[in-house]
């Protein structure tokens, strides 16, 4: 059931559902739904007791600040790469520009038809105060902020569950008790029964993708890509040309073969395409690096969460590459100022996206379109239409990149620069 190839009927099976057989796609759609859950049901203890443990771990050790510097120049040098590349690959193909007249005619039909639809859900109370909530970098800080860690907890809230982790795990590591590293073994058995649980889970894939695909299939259709096509094609290839930089990082920093990095590395690749959840990939990921890749393991069970909750790499470039196409559609000029300001505002309203699910997602773009005088409203009905479309590669870009960052920052080969074992210091 690990196989690739068994992957593949799952996929061909939800295709032909999801095109020809819509009433039983819809049926599956709720066994699509319970399988995504159970893979999320042990994502976050999986998530606190990884965090938790490395930090501590990490804090205690001698070599805690050379590893924030790390993290801090990959995570930024990261963040701008993937927004600069969505916004040159947007400029040189000029998706926006080259409309011919039954696009731009189906376009506007697209946005005529969901015009009501469009005002409520942009003047509803409740939508707009979240939205306002979150259009802010210093709101999004305070946000990450838990009132109660174990409410935090069983509303799945994994945004606060991370930042608890992080600063429950510094405390630890300063910490002189003996017993610390007792707490460290249980939080290690912890993560290690997550890991097993979740491995368990995956032997399903195949059905569960199956059941995902036909449903997703069947609610969106294909009708809205021909008018969108431009922009999709360029979308995915953006997401494209940033997978190849990420699996040419990880295969440079690997120091092994470039099929072994992608064997290694198809499990989180298959589960971010059909699941569209960047959370449920954290266990793969982490296999991935550690056991086929040999990272070290408590850099790599500490950076990953980090990459993949707080960067959010594939946003940012969805962002760029959006903000690029909405401009080039209204045939507004790009010049430095402006190139600066969507790289800029795309990596925040990114970084926003930690935590926020479904609309609340593409109206941050708003934080993008803003500063350039450009509206939300008549593009963001588009979005929606083929975000189905786009939200596994979007996925995929977090996954993956958070990967790449990750390989970047870590030691090879089980570095024994802070493991679980106490330590001798020879004289």
């Amino acid at each position: 059931m690990r196989n690739p190839w068994s992957i593949v009927p799952g996929i061909l099976l939800g295709l032909y559902l999801g095109i020809f057989q819509k009433d039983i796609s819809l049926i599956l759609t709720p066994y699509g739904n319970l399988y995504l859950e159970l893979l999320k049901m042990c994502v976050l203890p999986l998530l606190f007791s990884a965090i938790t443990m490395s930090v501590g771990r990490l804090i205690s050790s001698n070599e805690a600040s050379e590893y924030v510097k790390r993290i801090l120049i990959v995570f930024s040098i990261g963040l701008v790469g993937v927004s600069t590349i969505g916004a040159l690959v947007t400029v040189f193909t000029n998706p926006g520009g080259n409309l011919d007249d039954s696009s731009l005619t189906a376009l506007g039909v697209i946005v005529n038809k969901s015009e009501l639809d469009l005002e409520i859900s942009l003047n509803g109370d409740i939508i707009q105060d979240v939205v306002d909530q979150q259009t802010t970098l210093i709101s999004f800080l305070f946000n990450l902020v838990p009132e109660n860690i174990f409410a935090s907890l069983s509303e799945g809230n994994a945004l606060e569950t991370l930042f608890f982790a992080i600063v429950f795990g510094v405390a630890m590591g300063y910490l002189k008790e003996s017993y610390k590293e007792d707490v460290f073994n249980i939080l290690e058995m912890v993560f290690k029964t997550s890991k097993k649980l979740i491995d368990w889970i995956i032997l399903f894939l195949p059905i569960g993708l199956c059941c995902l695909l036909a449903s997703q299939i069947a609610t969106t259709g294909f009708g809205i890509l021909a008018a969108m096509k431009n922009f999709v094609i360029i979308s995915i290839l953006t997401f494209f040309i940033i997978y190849i930089v990420s699996t040419v990082v990880v295969w440079q920093k690997a120091g092994c073969s470039l099929w072994k990095v992608l064997m290694s590395l198809k499990e989180p690749t298959i589960l971010a395409l059909a699941t569209r959840s960047s959370f449920t990939c954290l266990p793969s990921s982490i296999s991935a690096l550690t056991e086929s890749l040999k990272f070290d393991r408590q850099t790599v069970n500490l950076v990953i969460p980090l990459a993949i909750t707080v960067c959010r790499f594939g946003p940012v470039a969805y962002f760029a590459t959006t903000s690029v196409f909405v401009v080039q559609l209204y045939n507004n000029q790009l010049n430095l100022s402006s190139s600066i300001i969507i790289i800029i505002a795309s990596i925040l309203a990114g970084m926003a996206t930690a935590g926020a699910t479904g609309i609340l997602t593409l109206t941050l773009l708003d934080l993008v379109l803003q500063p350039l005088g450009l509206p939300l409203e008549a593009i963001l009905v588009l979005l929606i239409a083929i975000d189905p479309i786009i939200d596994p590669f979007r996925t995929l870009g977090i996954v993956h990149t958070g990967i790449a960052a990750t390989a970047a920052i870590a030691d090879y080969k089980q570095s024994p620069k802070f493991t679980s074992e106490p330590q001798t210091l020879e004289i």
